[in-house]
């Protein structure tokens, strides 16, 4: 029982270190430049609501959430083939994203529809590799405990 709990503390943290260091690479380098064109408001007004620097504690909490909420899932549906889990985490992660997306795109200026599109399938292939890394974080204990 110990070393489960452990494996899937262990999983969620894993989980919550690929989505923080795939998201850095990913869209703070090539792919913020690339969602800059669909932006709809202006530079003045992005540069009122962006935080700088960036809040590092909330940001760490976020993720560390979605680490936690790709392995229950993960855990749950004993999804410890890593293609399984990568296709469970990446249609949670599209259905979520499709909702925070359009429902941003719904209400506020704050995204395009080229944009709200393209996020959503980046954050689908993040996940993709996340369900990944947890899987065989989890099928390690699940192994151990056949053992």
């Amino acid at each position: 029982m110990k070393r489960t709990v452990l494996h899937f503390i262990l999983a969620a943290i894993a989980g919550t270190a690929t989505v923080l260091v795939l998201t850095i690479a990913i869209y703070a380098t090539f792919f913020h430049d690339f969602l800059g064109q669909f932006l709809e408001l202006s530079q003045d007004t992005i540069a009122l609501i962006s935080r700088s620097p960036v809040n590092a504690p909330a940001m760490l909490f976020a993720n560390l959430a979605h680490g936690f909420l790709i392995t229950v899932i993960v855990y749950w549906g004993k999804f410890y083939q890593p293609i399984k889990a990568g296709l469970a985490a990446s249609c949670i992660a599209f259905l979520t994203e499709l909702y925070f997306c359009f429902s941003q795109y719904a209400i506020m200026k704050t995204m395009s529809i080229q944009s709200a599109v393209i996020d959503t399938l980046m954050w689908t292939v993040v996940n993709y590799v996340v369900g990944i890394v947890v899987s065989l974080i989890l099928r390690r204990a699940e192994n151990k405990k056949a053992v």
